[in-house]
């Protein structure tokens, strides 16, 4: 009976838990479409507020992935802008938060999370951006990457990096940072 008591209560955690990221969600899409100024930004680190209230409701993402892609339509100049996207990580709550250019547009339960080493470095989404060279990035991690050659072609022709770290591997192309991932990484 104890084990029966024990799973319930597991399963009624995880389901306040899921509450609480789609009310998240669905007041972050409320608010994007009736508000034009919350559309987000795929420049520069910070949090909308929705995700302010994630990080004070859940704390910071165990681990994280951010990307930045071109948008699926293109502005009056004709030009292609760049969305942020980012999936956070919980690993206590078995959930995984995606964004678009700082909305939650998804929440997924995720029962597969890799093992976090507790020395794992405490890093936010909020701290890394697009503009971020090779050394910022660095200097956030707190260690010196090493490069990662995938495709000699692309690195030299197209300026695309991969590094590696023990916390994290990222991609710089063009002198600008377009992948960051703290999930994974082994050396």
């Amino acid at each position: 009976m104890r084990a029966a008591d024990d799973r319930i209560r597991i399963l009624g955690s995880h389901f306040a838990t899921t509450i609480v990221l789609l009310s998240l969600i669905l007041g972050s899409a409320f608010t994007a479409a009736c508000t034009p100024s919350s559309a987000g930004s795929a420049e520069g680190p910070g949090f909308l507020d929705t995700q302010a209230e994630l990080i004070t409701t859940l704390g910071e993402p165990t681990a994280f992935q951010i990307a930045y892609a071109p948008a699926d339509d293109a502005d009056a100049d004709g030009a292609t802008s760049l969305r942020r996207t980012e999936v956070w990580y919980y690993l206590e709550h078995e959930q995984q938060i995606s964004f678009v250019d700082g909305v939650a547009v998804a929440v997924q339960g995720w029962e597969f999370m890799p093992e976090v080493p507790t020395d794992y470095p405490t890093l936010s989404p909020a701290d890394f951006h697009i503009d971020m060279t090779l050394a910022d990035v660095e200097s956030i991690l707190g260690e010196p990457a090493e490069e990662v050659i995938i495709d000699p072609a692309l690195a030299e022709e197209d300026d695309t990096h991969v590094y590696v770290t023990e916390s994290a591997i990222f991609t710089i192309e063009r002198g600008a940072l377009t992948y960051l991932q703290t999930i994974g990484v082994e050396r």
